[in-house]
């Protein structure tokens, strides 16, 4: 008898028990142990739900700091004459907010007039807005460009924070012109403080997926069209989730979650490590 073959065919039936196991639990939506859920199993179950998921944006580098974060507050003797030089309307109220209760940087005119047609391009006024960031001596490293929109007749860059290649969900940097003219600044950023690397256990990917399928079928149980996951990354996060307040998080240090994206702009957030 040929025990080594035997004990092969025993190791690859185990392993398809194992395998049609964890199918069973993700398809009756039970819970999954965190360790051997199979990838491509996932991602099949996500398919069978009209999720469609490209497996090359799932590899993520586990390898975050632990952070400390104390938000930043600015000195009007700096970025006062910046905002006099951009005062443009004649007929405006301003609002100028050097930093308040969230230490936001807020400047905004409220025009009487009716607006030119915007005839500038997006790039030339994405530049204007680095050149901006420039004269607010504001660091362009840890910026990323979010989103380039239009409302009306203006123009809206939405930028994040980034620290090592990775997103800080709580800050942001809100700019809108007029063609040449700045229609309102609002930021909320943060100043960063590295640690030393998180230790802790990661929840798997395919937890993270798995969990991500939870949460869309209870926002969205009776969904017919079809889903595709456009982004998948490790994100800071410093704000409570279940906190619904506008108060921003002054300092602390942020958790860490995987962001998952998808292509009608919803963003699910799941906790990269079991409690």
């Amino acid at each position: 008898m040929d025990w080594k073959r035997i004990k092969t065919l025993l190791i690859i039936a185990l392993f398809f028990i194992n395998a049609l196991l964890a199918y069973t639990y993700l398809s009756e939506g039970r819970e999954v142990p965190d360790a051997s859920i199979d990838r491509s199993l996932v991602i099949d179950m996500l398919a069978d739900k009209d999720v469609i998921i490209d497996p090359s944006i799932l590899e993520v580098s586990h390898d975050l700091s632990n952070l400390a974060l104390m938000i930043q507050t600015y000195d009007e003797s700096v970025v006062g004459p910046v905002f006099d030089k951009h005062e443009q309307y004649e007929n405006k109220a301003l609002k100028r907010i050097v930093h308040d209760i969230d230490s936001r940087l807020l400047y905004e005119t409220v025009e009487t007039g009716i607006l030119d047609n915007t005839y500038l391009s997006d790039e030339m006024m994405l530049e204007q807005a680095y050149k901006l960031m420039d004269e607010l001596q504001l660091d362009r490293e840890d910026v990323y460009l979010i989103s380039t929109g239009r409302t009306g007749k203006k123009t809206i860059f939405e930028f994040g924070q980034v620290y090592g290649g990775i997103a800080i969900k709580d800050s942001y940097m809100i700019i809108k012109y007029n063609n040449e003219s700045l229609v309102s600044f609002e930021r909320v950023w943060y100043d960063v403080t590295e640690n030393e690397l998180n230790s802790g256990k990661y929840k798997s990917v395919e937890s993270a997926l798995y969990e991500f399928s939870s949460k869309l079928y209870n926002q969205n149980p009776n969904r017919v069209r079809e889903l595709n996951v456009v982004s998948f990354s490790l994100v800071y996060q410093l704000r409570d989730l279940s906190d619904t307040g506008d108060t921003m998080t002054i300092s602390g240090q942020p958790n860490i979650y995987y962001e998952i994206t998808t292509s009608d702009n919803n963003t699910y957030l799941v906790e990269a490590f079991n409690r």
